[in-house]
């Protein structure tokens, strides 16, 4: 496991190979006239300025890669007030343990009951239970296959349309449709497939997972019932369709279900127009957007592979939150158009419990950004979202985001990415309501 860190030192002192990425990630540094150097392994993301005695000289302690060998990982995040703080004083790093004592063997569940309990949809009564296995199709099945409209895929659907309830709207079930639009490339994805609309994995070549499923996280499904919701829509209402009034469709989402935990923003319209205008490809909402103009994007390493994730650095040359795309993915996307950041929900985070056991599924996952390994969420590990010296860690800090680019002269927009940002950096920006038109 290795842990990523930026040298604090000016260009003009540092060697050369060891400079951060030249080109900020904001539309402006798209310019030819920028330096297009390819993403180097050498490059890294920041740490605090206190960090910068100990890392910058002692060039002699990289490996060839660039990077510094893994500091010890004693997880214990408690101050002596009882505040939360990392371990790696004040800094977060790449990627960080959760705790040592975690238990590390997995359940007593057979891998034919596994599978069994994955892909039987017939005993599902409510959509805790329902997000949870189509998560699981989805990611482990249905979206290598790139086959949305299989059997396989139309008979889950079915399935839990009629036990759950709510249809599915390009392959995204409608009554949990805050959860289902943040998911993220399990790998690197191709736009496979024009006529499906940018903000449905349906529409793309490569598979995809769901690391922010609070059905799929024991540390947060297990918090007592009493402690209220574990996940926060910032939505009032989705529409599918044309601007008309009469024939949009208003996205029946699910408020009332006990079993999700699921807080929706109020007031919210109510339910409107006709099924057939799931067709569409065109999503509208209102929602808080900033600007991604200046910020920067540093690629995650784990083990020394890169990850479908980059840390999110803003302005001021602080890690903000994470971006869930690589780094060569985001520069080499068309950036004309406008990008802005759009806020759809949070999640409660709460620290890892040393006591919960390994899951036998490999799409259950710890609380915060997990790291996907090509065939399961790690058990043990999680990305460092922030720099922790500028953003406190808290229940729900982060929110999650979606990158956006406003396309044909601005007259609707396309989804890059889902991302997560710490609140006080999107408060920074002087956040603005704008609607929306994503397809």
């Amino acid at each position: 496991m290795s842990l990523l860190v930026m040298p604090t030192d000016t260009p003009s002192t540092m060697d050369p190979w060891l400079q951060p990425f030249s080109r900020p990630f904001s539309r402006r540094s798209m310019s030819p006239k920028k330096d297009s150097r390819p993403a180097s392994p050498r490059d890294s993301t920041p740490t605090s300025p206190t960090d910068s005695k100990q890392t910058s000289p002692q060039k002699e302690s990289r490996t060839v890669n660039g990077l510094l060998s893994p500091e010890p990982a004693s997880m214990s995040r408690s101050n002596s007030d009882g505040s939360p703080h990392s371990s790696t004083s004040g800094r977060r790093g790449s990627i960080l343990e959760v705790v040592k004592n975690r238990l590390r063997s997995s359940s007593n569940a057979s891998v034919v009951s596994n599978k069994s309990q994955v892909t039987d949809f017939a005993d599902v009564e409510n959509w805790f239970h329902g997000f949870r296995k189509y998560n699981h199709l989805v990611s482990t099945s249905i979206s290598l296959k790139q086959a949305s409209t299989s059997k396989e895929f139309e008979k889950a659907s079915k399935t839990l349309t009629k036990n759950c309830g709510g249809q599915f709207i390009h392959g995204l079930p409608e009554a949990v449709f805050d959860l289902a639009l943040l998911w993220c490339p399990a790998d690197r994805l191709e736009r496979s497939n024009p006529e499906e609309p940018s903000w449905s994995w349906s529409g793309y070549s490569g598979s995809v997972n769901f690391p922010f499923d609070p059905t799929s996280c024991p540390d947060i499904y297990k918090i007592p019932r009493g402690e209220g919701a574990w996940f926060r829509s910032e939505i009032r209402s989705f529409t599918v369709g044309p601007s008309d009034q009469n024939q949009k469709y208003t996205v029946r989402r699910n408020r009332k279900s006990n079993a999700l935990r699921v807080e929706y923003s109020t007031p919210f319209d109510p339910p409107h127009g006709s099924y057939s205008s799931t067709e569409s490809n065109t999503l509208r909402f209102s929602a808080s957007t900033i600007s991604a103009e200046g910020f920067d994007v540093k690629q995650i390493e784990h083990d020394g592979k890169e990850i479908p994730c980059s840390h999110l650095i803003n302005e001021k040359n602080q890690a903000c939150g994470v971006v869930m795309e690589y780094e060569s993915s985001l520069l080499n996307a068309s950036h004309e158009g406008e990008w802005e950041y759009v806020l759809l929900s949070r999640n409660l985070w709460r620290e890892p419990l040393p006591d919960n056991r390994k899951p036998s599924l490999n799409t259950m996952h710890p609380s915060g950004t997990p790291i996907w390994d090509g065939e399961r969420f790690l058990w043990d590990a999680h990305v460092g979202e922030c720099d922790e010296e500028h953003f406190a860690v808290g229940d729900w800090k982060m929110l999650n985001v979606m990158l956006i680019k406003w396309v044909n002269n601005g007259q609707h927009a396309e989804r890059v990415a889902i991302a997560r940002i710490h609140q006080d950096a999107w408060m920074e920006r002087c956040p603005k309501q704008r609607n929306i038109v994503l397809k």
